[in-house]
């Protein structure tokens, strides 16, 4: 009985080594994209120049102060 119980062991950590290396295969990690002044000049003027619903107006007020401080660094 030891000898399947140790068997059963070294099977499901192979199993769980396995998953746990798919898992971590799966998840990468992001990347750090910095944009160009022109670039974000040009985003910052396409926002300037668009009609937003009042339902946006939130999310794009942060998304062009995030915008203009990485600008005016």
């Amino acid at each position: 009985m030891d000898l399947c119980r140790l068997i059963k062991g070294v099977i499901m950590g192979i199993i769980d080594k396995a998953k746990r290396s798919k898992v971590e295969k799966q998840v990468e990690p992001k990347e750090n994209i910095q944009l160009t002044k022109t670039e974000l000049e040009f985003v910052l003027k396409l926002i300037a120049n668009s009609a937003f619903q009042g339902k946006d107006v939130q999310l794009i007020y942060d998304l062009t102060t995030k915008l203009q401080k990485q600008y005016s660094e």
